[in-house]
């Protein structure tokens, strides 16, 4: 399979609901490295931008396109108007229209044809003059069109030009005065990295390591942890599969290294745990600590499982398969992280395609969810005991708002600062928590509110 061919089926792949990088470690297996970093590079390319290169390529295509040429304007067709396309042809213009503005590496002629190719042989040959046209009218005026959505002084063209979808525009305007938004909107074209926790003890033999593998590392501003120039699937990483790092971001970390801050001595209950990556973390640095993992999706609690057999962790946490708004605690927690399902805005640079799934709807059952999970954290906490309350978004609907709303109905608990400075990435929530911005390669968006439930609550 070769670049171009593997970017359309990963996309496909994304279509059906799968995660682009899952896709394109399955499709790997049948290409070179080369075709599998340009299918990577193409892949992410669209979905970090996916709505304004709809609306650049629609920009070339006459309102009703049925496999003729396009006019030589650019008309004003309604958003997608890739909509009215077959899925496969559609994606073919995707790709090469983001193909041609930004990839900077190779040649747009080369990357034109092999979509025709495509094209031809995908049984859509009657679509080849359009796509032709199209891209054309790409390669000769496109640049001009990013240019003008990035200069732009309307805030739906920078938030395509930034990739964040326009429907969620209501969501962040309520959240940030204009500047900030003007700031995070900037943040988020900065290309992601992907940085290291070091497991204890492993220093130095893991940076030797690298070092003879050719991999470049440089200390992170976490004591733990080591920064990459760019990312890297897991399993690629020197040392990972004997456990001696783990592929984590910056915000991650910091946001697991509060239950060790915080924890005196009882039980911790790591409320939805996802694939393990921060319970691994939580054990590394509470040798006798004891914590229970809960999480809902059977596919992501086999992973935490094989997590803790990868970091020779095993036997050490209770992982159970459920519903954390019914699961009972062995034992009341004395700290309780509780990472909700969310929106993911603040690391939708990083994983592009989960944006592009959401809706109003889809948004306000998620906000709903993090409410009733927070009331739960709450009620399970153990009397003085500690709720870290996590989401990688910077909306507040899903942050100060919910813990507002909860916290109304329970005048006992009180807030307990974070142990960040009030400067940097670190902003103060209004009134409750604090952000972490996007400010780094390393460093996704996060917000996180320290909740102390006293005795009486």
């Amino acid at each position: 399979m070769r670049g171009i061919e593997g970017a359309l089926h990963v996309l496909e792949r994304v279509r059906e609901g799968r995660f682009a990088a899952e896709a394109l470690r399955e499709a790997g297996a049948e290409m070179s490295a080369g075709d599998l970093s340009l299918a990577s590079s193409l892949v992410y390319i669209v979905l970090r931008r996916e709505e304004m290169w709809r609306r650049i390529a629609g920009g070339f295509l006459k309102k009703s396109p049925g496999g003729g040429r396009p006019g030589r304007g650019t008309p004003r067709p309604a958003p997608d108007a890739l909509g009215n396309l077959p899925t496969p042809v559609a994606d073919c213009l995707l790709l090469g229209t983001a193909g041609l503005l930004e990839l900077r590496h190779f040649a747009g002629g080369v990357l034109v044809n092999g979509l025709l190719e495509h094209l031809k042989g995908a049984g859509h040959k009657r679509f080849v003059p359009l796509a032709n046209a199209v891209l054309h009218g790409v390669g000769e005026r496109g640049a001009a069109r990013v240019e003008a959505f990035r200069r732009s002084s309307s805030l739906e063209e920078r938030a395509l030009w930034a990739g964040v979808p326009v429907w969620s525009l209501p969501a962040w305007t309520k959240s940030w005065k204009r500047p900030e938004l003007s700031e995070i909107f900037e943040l988020m074209r900065i290309p992601p990295a992907s940085s290291l926790r070091v497991s204890p003890g492993r220093r130095d033999a893991l940076v030797a390591l690298l070092g003879r593998e050719g991999m470049e590392a440089e200390p992170s501003d976490l004591s733990d942890a080591l920064r990459l120039p760019g990312t890297v699937l897991p399993s690629s990483v020197p040392g990972f599969d004997r456990g001696w790092c783990t592929v984590q971001t910056e915000g991650s970390i910091l946001a697991a290294s509060l239950v060790e801050r915080f924890w005196r001595d009882g039980a911790v209950l790591d409320m939805c745990s996802g694939r393990g990556v921060k319970a691994g973390q939580i054990l590394q640095a509470l040798p006798e600590g004891r914590l229970e993992c809960w999480e809902l999706s059977r596919g992501r609690h086999a992973s935490a499982a094989r997590e803790m057999r990868r970091l020779g962790l095993e036997g050490r946490a209770e992982l159970r398969c459920g519903n954390a708004l019914e699961l009972e605690p062995q034992a009341a927690p004395s700290v309780v992280l509780l990472d909700a399902p969310c929106s993911g805005s603040g690391t939708w640079n990083r994983k592009p395609e989960s944006k592009w799934k959401l809706d109003w709807q889809r948004f306000d059952r998620l906000v709903a969810t993090q409410k009733s999970l927070l009331d739960r954290a709450l009620a399970l906490c153990a009397p003085n005991g500690i709720i870290i309350y996590v989401t990688c978004s910077l909306l507040r609907q899903e942050n100060e708002n919910v813990v507002a709303e909860v916290l109304a109905g329970r005048p006992g608990c009180v807030e307990v600062p974070a142990p960040w400075p009030e400067a940097g990435p670190f902003r103060r929530g209004r009134p409750w928590g604090t952000y972490v911005w996007p400010a780094s390669p390393w460093l996704d968006g996060f917000y996180c509110a320290i909740i102390m439930k006293r005795a009486e609550a």
